[in-house]
């Protein structure tokens, strides 16, 4: 099993299809949960302090320092096994410089796959498992220590943080709301009934993942009528009337529209993704880039509508009397 993040190229078909012909199950984190994978995450972060230490101010020249980061990275004592790779892969034996690499072994030392070695191998599998299991333990209690039980449940309604989801160019996401929703939970992803991820029912039109973490979900209480009688949903930005990467229509209708002198008409309009209620008035150039065959269609309605009306009364024009023009004395 591959436990990886949602990389475009760990998701193409090309990999999947790699990893079918191979025998190799992927395993795919959650989207935008990097504790999935922590001890690689770890050991990037280890890389990346040990890189800054040896690198140029013009970072040029990391890709030349990666043998040696490699190098002190395997030669160093994990906490975690008790030893250094070195000796775990090796059977024991501790190379600390490139010349320990190249130059005979010592006749004093265990040749390899003799019976010497492959037990000095063995007991040293076990105790780096052994160490393995304790930090293990160590780590989950301390990751458990203020944990509690999660609440979600399918077919509730909960709320999803914001930073799930892609923003438009001309939006901020300082300004946004902490969370979008409520949308019920389908089902819980895996094997486990409680989580800790979870399948949300949001909005087709919406190009995200369904699945989310438990930390990045919200439980929904509803408020009273009464005390909130006029409260709309909070709609991510990409449904109310934007178009998407994929170019997805998110107008239902358009109502009605307007005009105020030389400005552009604007139009009334409901989405799909929202309620009948929740209307907002757009320009006609963004009515007509995210919804063309909708723009389309009203305003071949609205000029069959103008066509029928009938036109306004004359007005008859009277000639002024010799009277009204004979200047006042």
């Amino acid at each position: 099993d591959i436990v990886s993040n949602r990389d475009t190229r760990f998701m193409s078909a090309f990999w999947t299809a790699l990893m079918q012909e191979s025998g190799t199950t992927m395993k795919p984190s959650s989207a935008r949960h990097p504790q999935t994978d922590g001890q690689t995450e770890r050991a990037h972060q280890t890389a990346q302090m040990m890189l800054r230490t040896l690198i140029r101010p013009d970072q040029k020249d990391w890709v030349d320092r990666l043998p040696n980061i490699e190098f002190g990275y395997n030669t160093s004592v994990h906490p975690v096994i008790g030893v250094t790779p070195f000796e775990l892969h090796h059977g024991g034996w501790k190379g600390r410089i490139f010349a320990d690499l190249l130059l005979p072994r010592p006749a004093d030392i265990d040749a390899a796959y003799s019976p010497a070695s492959a037990r000095k191998y063995r007991e040293l599998l076990t105790q780096a498992r052994a160490n393995m299991q304790k930090a293990q333990v160590r780590m989950q209690q301390q990751a458990n220590r203020r944990r509690v039980p999660c609440p979600i449940r399918a077919g509730d309604l909960v709320w999803v943080s914001t930073e799930e989801f892609a923003l438009e160019h001309d939006v901020s996401r300082k300004l946004l709301p902490k969370w979008f929703g409520p949308w019920s939970v389908t089902a819980a992803a895996g094997d486990e009934p409680d989580g800790p991820s979870f399948v949300i029912n949001i909005p087709e039109h919406l190009t995200v993942h369904a699945v989310f973490h438990a930390s990045k979900l919200a439980t929904y209480t509803p408020a009273k009528s009464d005390d909130f009688p006029d409260r709309r949903s909070q709609d991510p930005p990409s449904s109310r009337g934007r178009t998407l990467e994929d170019g997805h229509q998110e107008v239902d209708r358009v109502i009605s529209d307007r005009k105020y002198g030389s400005k552009p008409r604007q139009y009334k309009v409901t989405f799909k993704a929202c309620d009948r209620d929740d209307t907002r008035w757009i320009s006609g150039a963004d009515l007509k880039a995210s919804a063309p065959l909708i723009y389309a269609h009203y305003q071949k309605r609205r000029l069959a509508q103008e066509a029928s009306r009938p036109a306004p009364p004359t007005r008859t024009v009277v000639p002024p009397s010799d009277r009204q023009l004979r200047p006042r004395m």
